[in-house]
């Protein structure tokens, strides 16, 4: 067996026994840091990208959570409006306001802020803040 793969097996082994005992979610930067002064006793010198392509090949990178949530539901039962702006472009200010829903994570959990925006001028015309839709 080739060195490459004796020192590939023993990577993979580290890395399983330190996610089984620290936790499935270290990803591959702080694995490295980790895991540095076991390699170098192994006699294994590997930098940090070399690394990083290892667990990539090997399949051992943590998938990335998202850090937002689906919040629009097209497919829903209730009636659809029709789009009556559409092609609608403003001449003048105050004549096509638009509304818009965002979320906003806090420590407490999410709140919703509602806006109320002149089309042409791009001002905001009125805004509600509130942790309920």
């Amino acid at each position: 067996m080739k060195k490459k793969e004796i020192n590939d097996k023993k990577l993979i082994l580290m890395v399983q026994k330190y996610r089984k005992e620290v936790g499935q979610r270290s990803g591959g930067i702080k694995l490295h840091k980790e895991l540095k002064n076991q390699m170098l006793n192994q006699d294994i010198n590997i930098g940090r990208d070399k690394f990083y392509r290892f667990l990539r090949h090997y399949n051992l990178l943590v998938p990335k959570i998202k850090n937002y949530h689906t919040t629009t539901d097209s497919n829903h039962q209730f009636r659809k409006y029709k789009n009556l702006v559409k092609n609608h472009v403003p001449t003048r200010p105050e004549q096509l306001w638009v509304t818009d829903i965002t979320y906003i994570k806090t420590q407490h959990g999410h709140n919703y802020l509602a806006l109320v925006t002149d089309a042409y001028s791009k001002q905001i015309m009125g805004y509600n803040l509130a942790n309920h839709m």
